[in-house]
């Protein structure tokens, strides 16, 4: 862990990255500024539901180009871009459609940053300590998601909207700076020509661990969009689970980040799974603060397990010549798992209850890790972790 945190291209990459999610958890104030204008419920869900469609639908077009041309080419238009272009909300004086359009281009330059950040990481960090590089790295966005929103509201509540998408803008102006310093990894030519986007997806073994990725990220969109609102109903506070969730989630990247590179990494991520239904089989029983406490500190310790660990298992099967490709498939399909998850969710917590939603939600994911056991660990037994395509 120590030689990471000296070393200075890391940590250059790693700001940067806290510079974007500072951007992105600030964003979370947007409804109030588009309701502030006359839009109603029905025009927050689209102009904040826009930006998924381009920060996943890019992907395709994006890695690719991230394989060929370089990391920082794109984490500096992409920092710059998400930043900049809040001042373009300035620009409204009523409520419009046309916010969208924003929202859209903040898409594709958020997934142009990210996905340039987490390859850059994936070059720089050994085989050997993947797991936990990408672990020490994700503190940083899960620092951001602590700092942003506090300070965004503070700018809104004493200086109004302006302040806020100023804020914003140099949010993402300090991270341009800290962007510029990032040296980029020379290119290796490929042994053989790259397959692409979808054809790696298909042919290069990544389908199970995309697979398993849209699982975690389903569980991770069912306690992050529904907890809040199960407890209020039964009267406790969430920001008691939630500060639970990130303290444990930044100990368990600090302390516990070698794990998944001392052990084997299918291993861990079944652990993790099983720890996602019991935390979501144990969400519905619910009945006490200390009980809420608990489920925080679970959430936390295999979100900071499982999301590493999966990412590292999926870079192993990378090569110098589509490891952005890689990367992206692997963050695509965690993204695709919240967003498409969260409309069933809803749709059986509207139908059933939240409790019954939770329930059915654990029940759900012991099948997925009883389906990963078999297919990952005894049927199809994977690789060594370290082995790479050519």
């Amino acid at each position: 862990m120590y030689e990471l945190l000296k070393n200075t291209q890391f940590l250059l990459v790693s700001l940067t990255n806290l510079c974007l999610f500072l951007v992105v958890s600030t964003w979370s104030f947007l409804p109030v500024f588009i309701v502030n204008l006359g839009g109603n419920n029905f025009d927050v869900g689209l102009v904040m539901g826009s930006i998924g469609v381009t920060s996943l639908g890019a992907l395709p077009l994006l890695a690719p180009l991230i394989d060929r041309f370089g990391r920082k080419l794109f984490i500096l238009t992409g920092i710059f871009i998400v930043g900049v272009s809040n001042a373009c909300f300035l620009l409204f004086d009523a409520y419009s459609p046309l916010m969208m359009i924003v929202r859209l281009v903040q898409g594709v330059a958020f997934a142009a940053c990210f996905n340039g950040c987490a390859t850059f990481v994936a070059d720089i960090v050994p085989p050997d300590k993947r797991a936990q590089g990408f672990g020490l790295f994700g503190v940083s966005g899960s620092t951001a998601v602590a700092i942003g929103p506090y300070v965004g509201e503070k700018f809104l509540l004493y200086w109004g909207f302006p302040s806020y998408f100023w804020l914003l803008v140099a949010f993402g102006m300090l991270g341009f700076c800290t962007a510029v310093m990032v040296q980029d990894q020379p290119l290796k030519r490929p042994r053989s020509k790259p397959r692409g986007f979808f054809p790696t997806a298909f042919r290069d073994g990544h389908l199970a661990m995309m697979a398993v990725a849209a699982v975690c990220g389903s569980g991770f969109a069912a306690m992050n969009t529904f907890y809040p609102l199960h407890a209020r109903n039964l009267g406790y506070q969430a920001g008691v689970f939630f500060v639970c969730y990130g303290v444990s989630l930044v100990l368990v990247r600090v302390l516990l980040g070698a794990l998944a590179d001392n052990m084997r990494r299918e291993k861990l991520i079944f652990y993790c799974i099983v720890g996602f239904g019991l935390m979501l089989f144990g969400t519905s029983h619910i009945a006490s603060v200390s009980q809420t406490i608990l489920l925080g500190a679970l959430f936390g310790l295999v979100q900071g397990l499982s999301y590493p660990a999966m990412m590292a298992r999926m870079v192993d099967r990378s090569n110098e010549g589509n490891r952005a490709v890689v990367v992206s498939l692997f963050t695509g399909s965690f993204g695709v798992g919240i967003n498409v998850s969260v409309l069933g969710w809803g749709y059986i917590a509207n139908q059933e209850g939240l409790s019954a939603m939770f329930l059915i939600g654990g029940v759900l994911m012991f099948a997925a890790a009883a389906i990963f056991f078999w297919q990952c660990m005894v049927a199809k037994p994977w690789r060594n972790q370290t082995t790479q395509t050519p």
